[in-house]
């Protein structure tokens, strides 16, 4: 049989069952071909999904399990709960957070409701891992050979526009443009 505690506090579930379930997310990196190449995406926090029967006549503890579901800290963000289950301790989830709907429907044959709720991981082993990782400095050097040198502004407007060489229809065009520019005695010297 499986119980369940959260901070210390037993959830008294009847015929209480648990099921755990991780996303392993990874993204489709075929395109528009039949490979079958994926990205990992990084592993997802584990769910414990939770089903059990509560009495009619323990009233107090279906209270008090939407008490702690609705629960908030004082940034207003659900509380992290500690786990307690055997299922937790094999699969090193230590801290949960209530995720998801929590209902409890009347049972449709016994004087009991139907409860079911969903716990998500928080901090998990990668994740902790992923944080402890230390993090890439920002390369600022180029190795290019194609680098642009950065100019200030204000040595820009300084500067000369650059020299591009031009070709013989620019040269022809420029020496006409001159002509029509050029003050009349300019032209006939």
């Amino acid at each position: 049989m499986s119980q369940i505690a959260l901070d210390g506090e037993l959830i008294n579930l009847k015929s209480c069952k648990m099921e755990l379930s991780m996303q392993l997310a990874d993204q489709d990196m075929s395109g528009q071909t039949s490979a079958t190449g994926s990205s990992e995406q990084g592993d997802k926090a584990k769910e414990l999904r939770i089903t059990g029967l509560i009495p009619f006549t323990d009233a107090a503890q279906l209270a008090r399990l939407f008490e702690l579901a609705s629960a908030k800290d004082s940034s207003g963000n659900r509380v992290v709960r500690r786990l307690g289950a055997t299922i937790g301790r094999t699969v090193k989830i230590r801290q949960v957070k209530f995720h998801g709907t929590v209902s409890a429907p009347e049972h449709q044959t016994l004087m009991a409701w139907q409860v079911s709720f969903s716990l998500r991981e928080h901090l998990s082993v990668p994740e902790v891992t992923e944080q402890r990782q230390p993090k890439a400095a920002a390369s600022t050097a180029q190795t290019s050979d194609q680098t642009a040198s950065v100019i200030p502004t204000a040595a820009i407007s300084e500067q000369a526009p650059p020299q591009v060489e031009m070709s013989s229809i620019e040269k022809f065009l420029k020496n006409i443009d001159n002509a029509i520019g050029a003050p009349a005695e300019q032209v006939q010297a």
